[in-house]
């Protein structure tokens, strides 16, 4: 009998998760049919996990802190996808001979070969972002649930807190500002809702329901400042930092990263390992035009000072995309083995795509999604 990692109380919320509700807290509570089936999932994965670890890996998948929640969740999945691809799991944070740090895992490869696997994620924020953006989320939850059945809130928010802001005062001014909204299309003209505190600014402009809906959610609307985006840049961080975590090791060692962004992608991946390309373009005696594809000297794997093979010790990336307890059997997987590993990686033969060097081009070949791997519907969660 299955014993579940969720609370034993009666369920009520089918409402989709509020802005900045914690990922296991809504998980654990909403009432919808596909809510029960990731909670029996993870339930199921959590039994086949080694018991003198589950305890621990439990505790951080019931964290309210959501980087917590999801690198615990990849570590399951990661668990269960390795031995549903013929892996098996050796031994969790296998001792090491000259560091007291600990790899997540060991793995056999079904030719029996051995390696090390470490997980990590890419969020795209530093750790102090994610503390501001947590304190942010607070704030805008708390706004969710100030009542406002006439009219939908448009968010705007400028800058991050640097410390919590004042959610007593911040909802008492909500409430004044709501109370005093014109009825009907008028409101949608009416001054807007502005408050500031610790380095953030929120805006709220009303926008009038087509009628009146008591208790339903407050916000319907949330813009986003515009941003520059570098994926590669966002992904860099998470593997550097893995590159040589462990030093000089006996095995081949492979980090899997779960790249969370929704601007994350393969491409992301490989310009963090090999460098950022760009166009070079030189001007030839006849007057004619080259042109180039290279790619700059600042990657994990060949980078600084003048391009060159660097963190040789990392025998390859395993990537995913996108991957929480909800949504994973559409995603896809890329294993990109290190050319330049001074302990090259065995063949895994995991199904998903593959990215390799061939006579000095880098050839793809392609895989399946996680739910064909692992045998379950591609429209799952639902029915």
């Amino acid at each position: 009998m299955l014993v579940s990692i969720f609370d034993d109380i009666a369920r009520e919320n089918d409402q989709p998760r509020q802005e900045g509700e914690p990922l296991f807290s809504y998980l654990n509570k909403s009432s919808r049919p596909e809510a029960q089936r990731v909670r029996d999932l993870v339930d199921e994965w959590i039994s086949e996990y080694p018991e003198s670890h589950r305890d621990g890996l439990v505790a951080r998948l019931r964290s309210d802190i959501d980087d917590h929640h999801q690198s615990a969740f990849f570590e399951l999945f990661l668990h269960k996808f390795l031995r549903a691809r013929g892996c098996k799991i050796i031994e969790i944070e296998p001792k090491l001979q000259h560091t007291n740090k600990s790899p997540d895992i060991l793995v056999e490869a079904p030719t029996g070969e051995r390696f090390y696997l470490e997980g990590v994620l890419a969020s795209g924020r530093s750790n102090q972002e994610t503390a501001a953006y947590a304190r942010l989320n607070t704030a805008l939850a708390a706004i969710d649930n100030v009542p406002s059945p006439n009219n939908f809130l448009s968010l705007t928010t400028e800058g991050l807190p640097t410390a919590p802001l004042s959610l007593k005062k911040l909802k008492r001014g909500v409430q004044s500002w709501i109370a005093g909204l014109p009825a009907g299309i008028a409101a949608k003209d009416a001054p807007p809702f502005s408050y500031e505190e610790h380095g953030c600014r929120v805006e709220l402009r009303a926008l009038p329901r087509s009628k009146p809906e008591e208790g339903a959610r407050a916000m319907g609307m949330r813009n986003f400042p515009i941003a520059q985006i570098t994926p590669h840049q966002e992904i860099r961080p998470g593997l550097k930092k893995k590159a040589s975590r462990y030093g000089e090791l006996d095995l081949p060692y492979v980090v899997a990263i779960d790249c969370l962004s929704m601007y994350h992608h393969e491409e992301g991946v490989t310009d963090a390992l090999l460098g950022e390309p760009y166009v070079a373009i030189t001007k030839l005696p006849d007057g004619s035009l080259k042109e180039e594809h290279l790619r700059r000297p600042d990657g994990i794997w060949y980078g600084p000072p003048n391009g060159q093979p660097q963190n040789t010790r990392m025998s390859a990336v395993l990537a995913f995309f996108r991957i929480d307890a909800w949504n994973f059997v559409t995603k896809t997987g890329l294993i990109i083995p290190n050319p330049w590993a001074a302990k090259p990686l065995p063949a895994l033969n995991l199904g998903i795509a593959e990215l390799t060097l061939e006579n000095g081009t880098y050839q793809r070949s392609e895989g399946s999604t996680v739910g064909t791997l692992l045998s379950m519907p591609a429209n799952w969660p639902e029915e």
